[in-house]
Parts: structure tokens; C-alpha cells; sequence
């Protein structure tokens, strides 16, 4: 297996937290200490919910919030099956998922993933460890013992992957100290005995029993105060009511204080002076834990996790289910024996300090995260096998026209690449390089409507038949023939017939499949042309129509091309960019996700996934090919961002969130920036691909592009962005390389050979 990076170049590992929904509870709160106690220079957590019912509080939202976990609300305004669809482009992003609630939503969209990171449910109930499929599951946490073996049953084979990692207690939190400013808070003198309940209003926590075992208590110690802290469950807010009328008509009074849902746990069980819990059907109580960490001693029901926690006259008091006068009976023996009580709680507290503590379970989560990340850099990745060469060039072929003169670009020719183009390809085969992508000019080749005169390509097409160049022919890069209007309705059929004509002509100067691409850069082809004038048709507002006609053309050639040569194989080179909201406009979140997600648009047309109608299958999105530069990304509504930005996203996640999403070869089509930057620029998307590839993305190439430098496409100033020179600048034909970059180069041809041969 490969390397792990160094330190300097690893990035936190990104971890996303599914939940059902986000109240006040055991899971939220495993959560939110994680948040608190892992490095976060090695773990980033974040957080999304799917679904909220009106009731259920906020508590918890707004306690991740300020640890600076990002809580992710977006599915609470989707249906069920626009949720699958979000999380499918969300849970991409992630190094790790951890899903709890044995989430519904969790495992369709996996099942969408071509490419996913390890999933680990969480249980804190048998019932949710027995739902749900496992076959996804890497890991299965349940927090106590029975939940660990109900999970390991539905998981035969591997039962060795469902763990016990109890919840955990942060020790520091519970200070004797709060006990006398709480009380006085709470208007409970000293010497007034206090017997406390916590926990979320749920059925099967048998509140109930606490109410009555309360009533029993005060009849014997009238002076004794009792409190119901935790709010309503959303879904059954009747039991709340109930337990109040309850209350009420045991004429408890105000002895009996329902406190509702409180951030202040710690405090409050600092002011108690005995914890109870009766539930029947729970798994690990954390609330017990935390009595244990207040010191307080416990009378509790033998269920599932209680038996872990708590050990019968050592660590508490254990009393029969839906018995309340057994547990008044232990509650008034621990009021009349203050030293038991101490004895009790100070045992629990061991306990929780050995097993429970977070210094204790958290190193078991950060275990459990290294192990699955290891498990799966473990996995082999085939060898790049699509192309001649790892590395690839572009040469330029732009034939749009501009927008400020209606000029006609033609970069082939003011590169001289079509006069030159065998030694242009002999130089670079000479550092390595075995395929590149060069381009058609659709206007000088169809003369008239169905005339076809490929002089123009001529040079090119012998030079990669004399070199044995491989070659990914653009067909359409910006520029068609003058007397054709793109919005027309024999724009598709116009460009079929060309392209299967040009694909019949390369074909037979070509030794194996030929590649082709197209139309190069369908989004940015429908955004400089439709929405921002840059480019013809130098229209604006028909960004979105444009893309679904260049779609439309794209598969109309596709499906010409192959009826004229079946062996053809198809590239669809597209920018991959990130659009990021200004933290000082929350708001524009939304805005600035539905723009980052546009980039998939055209990809899925193609593949026939949107616009089925315009004749889209999944066989047609052949090879994605990802453009990438060093301003793909940028604030939504401002300025683009480097890759030293806080908010910029590493190219890796990048490409693991193409390939996740369409399970295509895949590789770089255009890379490169202008300048002394060319070879750091180089050195980051190298280093980027190695680690996507080490998350299980085969990535088949990097192309640089242009590999040839170039005029200005609006104002023909010398571009010095390639590989090769102009030498000198006033005379195109003669060629220099730029050696910074060569060697650069060098370095990831050696760095390649090396990372490939780790894989094998």
C-alpha cells in the first residue's frame, strides 16, 4: 500500500455525522464531546440531519454550532427521495460517515455511490441494531454489549466488525463546587433532600414509575423535592402531558418540578442527591454515566447497559421493573444513609473514570476511524490502462469567435501546431509523453451544408499516423461554421453528420479505438456563450438552454460516430469547480451549493440522467475528463479563492465526488497556469491525484494543458502557460521547452512509477 502523506499535506479527515434527527440525547451528545475532544488539526465533523418534527429542540443544533461543527439542516425542507439525491452528492465529500438512529436515508443513497467511504452505524438500541441492511456497513458501534451482539448477528462472516464503545462523560465537566449556587438557583435549601430524573419524555424510560415512587418518597420525607429534567419527545408530546396531569393529581405540587430540556446538565445533577432510572428496552443510559460523574448514587433497572454500568452495593442500587415502591423504598434508603450513598456514588464514579471517561473513549472512536481509513487505503486500484501515457498535452483549439471585435479565434493556426504538429509531437514523446488531446476546425472543414474538406487536418492527422501519437480529437471546441445557428433545430443533425464524417477519416489513418471529444467543455461552452457574451452566440440568460442543445449535439455525433466506427471511445471534458458561501451571507448557502452543483448538469444529460428526452444513456458518458485550474473556485457572489484559502476544497475531494457520482474512467483533462507557478501548480495536482487514487479513485492521466503556449485569446498577448515555448516569441515554429517545468515533470514520472509500483 502507498504512503501516508506527510504531515504537512495531510488534510483533516472529514468525518459526517447522519442523523435521523437532532434532539437531546445520548448520540447527540456522543457527538458533541467528540467535537470537544478530538484533534482538530487531524478530525473535522460535521453534521447533517434529516428530518424535524415542530417540538423538537434546538438544543442540541445550536451546542455543535458553537464548537464550530457545521450542522447541515438542508434535508428538513426536502422529501424523502430529495434527500437520498442530496446526501448521494454530499456523502462523497467525507472521508467516513457515521449514521445514527439507524437513519432511513443512509444507505439508498450509498447504493447510488460508485465510490463510498467506509460506513459506520451507531446504536444505542437493539431494535437498531437488528433494522436495516449491514452489507455497506464497514463497522457497527452499539453502546453497550447486547446491542454489539444483536448487531453481529445480522452480520455472519464478519461479526468481528460490530464494536462495543460505550458513551463517554467528560469527567471535567462535573464539578462539586456548582452544587450550592445551583440549589440556591433552583430555590432548594440546604439540608432539602433532592431526587432527580433525566432524560427525554419517552414511554419507554417509564417516567411514570419516577412520578409514583416520588409520591410514595414524600409521604415519608414531606421535605424531600423531586425533578423531571428533559423535554417532550416530538413524536409523542401526549405522554408529556400526561405525566404533568399525573403529577397533579398525585398532589405532588410543587415538590415535583418539570425543568424541561436544560443545557446544564452537569450543574444540575451536581445539586441532586440521588439519580434515578427505570426504563425498560433502553441500551447504555449516558444520563447513569453522568450521575456517576456527579458522584451521585444510583437506583436503576436491571436493562441492557445498566448491567455494564452498575454493580448491585457497590455502584448503585438496582430495583425491579415498574415497581415503584421498591425504588421509593431504595430512594429513602439512600436519604436515611448519607454514607451509603457517598460509598455508591464514589463507585460509580471509579467506574465511569476507567470506562467511561473521554480521555478513555474517544482513543477507541480514533481507533476505530484509523482502522476503517487503513482498511480501505488497503484496497488494491488497478493500474492506469487507457491511454499510452500517464501524462498527456493539449494543444489549444479554440475556434470560437470573440466578443469584442466578433473576430474569428483560430489557436491552431496561431500556434502554427498545424504546420508543426509532428514535431510538436515528436518533442514530447521525447520527455514521455505517448497521447495528447488536439482539436478539429469544424469551420474550414465543412465548406457548405454536407461538403467536407479535411486539408485543414491533414497536417495533424499524418503526424500522429507518423509518430504513433495518440490523440483525443476535439470536434467541437467553441466554433462552428458561420452560415448555422446553434439555437436551430439542424444544429444536432448538422454537427452528427460532420462528426461521424471526421471520425470515418480519422479512423482510417488510426491504429486501435479513436478518441474523441465532442463538444469540449459543454458548461463553460453554455456559460460564456449563453449567459455571459464571452463567447458566440454571445447571448445572455439562455445559459441553461444552451447546455441542453450542446447536450443535444454531443449525443446526436456520439451516436453518429458510433454508427460509422463502433470502436470509438468518447471524452467529456468538463471544469470541476467549488462554489463556497461567504460566511457573512449564511443566507446565499443554498444558492452557492445549487451553482457548485450545476457542474454535473451536462454530465448528466449526457448519461441520461436529466433530459432523458434529448437522448442521453449511460453508455455515452464514456470517459469524464475533469479541467482544473487555480481559479475553479471561488465565493459565491465574489472573488475566486487559492488553494491556501480556508475554505477551499483539496482536489481530491474534488475528483472523489466526480468519480463517487458516475463510477466512469475518469481523468485530467486540462491542468496549468500561466507563469513561474507552472511546476509548483504541476507539483499540488500531482500530489492531489496520489491521494485521490489512495482513496479509490483510478485515475487514468493528467493532461497539461495547453502544452504549448499561446496568443491571448482576446488580445493576443503571449500566454507563457505550456510546456513548450515559443523561441522567439516573434517566430511561432520554433520551439524551447521551459525546463522548470520538465523537471518538475520528471520528478512526477518517477513519483507515478513509484506510487503505481506500491499498488501492485
Amino acid at each position: 500500500m502507498p504512503p501516508a502523506a506527510s504531515a504537512e499535506e495531510a488534510a483533516p479527515i472529514r468525518i459526517l455525522f447522519v442523523f435521523a434527527w437532532l434532539v437531546v440525547g445520548g448520540e447527540e451528545t456522543e457527538v458533541r464531546l467528540l467535537a470537544e475532544h478530538l484533534d482538530p488539526r487531524r478530525y473535522r465533523l460535521d453534521v447533517v440531519a434529516c428530518f424535524r418534527k415542530p417540538g423538537m429542540p434546538e438544543q442540541t443544533h445550536a451546542q455543535l454550532q458553537a464548537l464550530g461543527v457545521d450542522v447541515d439542516r438542508t434535508p428538513y425542507n426536502l422529501s424523502f427521495e430529495d434527500t437520498v439525491s442530496y446526501l448521494a452528492g454530499k456523502i462523497p465529500g467525507y472521508d467516513i460517515v457515521v449514521s445514527c438512529q439507524n437513519v432511513a436515508d443512509i444507505y439508498p443513497p450509498l447504493e447510488r455511490l460508485h465510490l463510498r467511504p467506509p460506513l459506520i452505524e451507531h446504536g444505542g438500541l437493539v431494535s437498531e441494531a437488528l433494522g436495516g441492511p449491514k452489507h455497506l456497513t464497514a463497522r457497527y458501534v452499539g453502546v453497550c454489549r447486547s446491542i454489539r451482539d444483536a448487531a453481529a448477528g445480522r452480520m455472519p462472516g464478519r461479526e468481528h466488525h460490530a464494536l462495543e464503545i460505550p458513551s463517554m462523560v467528560d469527567l471535567s465537566a462535573f464539578d462539586p463546587a456548582d452544587r450550592a449556587a445551583t440549589r440556591r438557583a433552583l430555590g432548594i435549601a440546604d439540608g432539602v433532600p433532592l431526587v432527580g430524573w433525566v432524560g427525554r419524555l419517552d414511554p419507554k424510560k417509564r417516567v411514570e414509575d419516577f412520578i409514583d415512587a416520588a409520591t410514595l418518597v414524600a409521604r415519608t420525607r414531606p421535605d424531600a423535592r423531586f425533578l423531571v429534567i428533559g423535554g417532550p419527545d416530538a413524536f409523542m408530546p401526549e405522554y408529556a402531558e400526561a405525566l404533568r396531569a399525573r403529577a397533579a393529581a398525585a398532589g405532588l405540587g410543587p415538590a415535583l418540578r418539570f425543568l424541561g430540556d436544560r443545557p446544564d446538565i452537569p450543574q444540575l445533577l451536581s445539586a441532586l442527591d440521588v439519580f434515578v432510572w427505570l426504563s425498560r428496552g433502553e441500551g447504555m443510559p449516558h444520563v447513569v454515566a453522568e450521575a456517576g460523574a456527579a458522584g451521585l448514587p444510583v437506583v436503576v433497572t436491571a436493562d441492557n447497559g445498566t448491567l455494564q454500568q452498575v454493580e448491585e452495593g457497590v455502584s448503585g442500587l438496582f430495583v425491579p421493573h415498574e415497581n415503584p415502591s421498591a425504588v421509593a423504598a431504595s430512594v429513602l434508603r439512600l436519604l436515611d444513609d448519607p454514607g451509603l450513598g457517598r460509598r455508591l456514588g464514589q463507585g460509580l464514579r471509579d467506574k465511569v473514570a476507567s470506562t467511561y471517561s473521554t480521555s478513555v473513549v474517544v482513543a477507541q472512536w480514533e481507533a476505530l476511524f484509523e482502522g476503517v481509513l487503513a482498511e480501505r487505503r488497503q484496497q488494491p486500484l488497478p493500474a492506469p490502462s487507457l491511454f499510452k501515457s500517464f501524462f498527456h498535452g493539449g494543444f489549444e483549439s479554440s475556434t470560437h469567435r470573440r466578443a469584442h471585435d466578433r473576430r474569428r479565434v483560430d489557436m491552431i493556426s496561431a500556434t502554427r501546431h498545424d504546420t508543426e504538429a509532428e514535431s510538436d509531437f515528436r518533442v514530447l514523446q521525447r520527455l514521455g509523453i505517448l497521447t495528447v488531446r488536439d482539436g478539429l476546425r469544424w469551420h474550414l472543414i465543412e465548406t457548405a451544408p454536407g461538403a467536407y474538406d479535411f486539408t485543414s487536418l491533414v497536417s495533424q492527422l499524418a503526424a500522429s499516423r507518423a509518430t504513433g501519437m495518440q490523440v483525443i480529437w476535439d470536434v467541437l471546441h467553441y466554433g462552428w461554421p458561420d452560415d448555422l445557428d446553434i439555437w436551430g433545430p439542424d444544429f444536432a443533425p448538422r454537427f452528427a453528420n460532420f462528426a461521424a464524417a471526421a471520425a470515418r477519416a480519422i479512423a482510417a489513418e488510426t491504429d486501435g479505438p479513436p478518441f474523441f471529444a465532442p463538444v469540449n467543455e459543454i458548461s463553460f461552452f453554455a456559460w460564456g456563450g449563453g449567459d455571459a457574451a464571452y463567447l458566440n452566440p454571445f447571448a445572455r440568460g439562455r445559459g441553461h438552454e444552451m447546455k441542453v442543445q450542446l447536450a443535444r449535439a454531443s449525443i446526436a455525433a456520439m451516436e453518429a460516430i458510433l454508427a460509422a466506427v463502433p470502436a470509438a471511445r468518447f471524452v467529456h471534458a468538463d471544469p470541476v469547480i467549488n462554489v463556497v458561501c461567504d460566511p457573512a451571507r449564511p443566507h446565499e448557502a443554498g444558492a452557492a451549493e445549487g451553482h457548485r452543483q450545476a457542474q454535473f448538469q451536462a454530465w448528466d444529460m449526457l448519461a441520461g440522467h436529466s433530459w432523458p428526452q434529448i437522448g442521453g444513456r449511460p453508455a455515452l458518458l464514456d470517459i469524464v475528463g475533469v479541467n482544473y485550474y487555480s481559479n475553479n473556485q471561488w465565493i459565491h457572489g465574489g472573488p475566486p479563492i487559492d488553494r491556501f484559502h480556508p475554505h477551499y476544497k483539496p482536489f481530491r475531494r474534488i475528483l472523489i465526488e466526480t468519480y463517487a457520482r458516475y463510477g466512469r474512467p475518469i481523468f485530467v483533462a486540462e491542468t496549468g497556469i500561466e507563469g513561474l507557478h507552472r511546476p509548483d501548480w504541476l507539483a499540488y495536482v500531482c500530489r492531489e491525484v496520489r491521494a485521490a487514487m489512495e482513496s479509490g479513485v483510478p485515475v487514468e492521466g493528467i493532461c497539461l494543458y495547453p502544452v504549448l503556449d499561446h496568443p491571448g485569446w482576446d488580445d493576443e498577448r503571449y500566454c507563457p502557460n505550456g510546456l513548450l515555448e515559443f523561441a522567439p516569441v516573434t517566430s511561432l515554429s520554433a520551439r524551447s521547452l521551459y525546463d522548470p517545468l520538465v523537471q518538475e515533470m520528471d520528478r512526477q514520472v518517477a513519483e507515478f512509477r513509484h506510487f503505481h509500483s506500491l499498488w501492485k
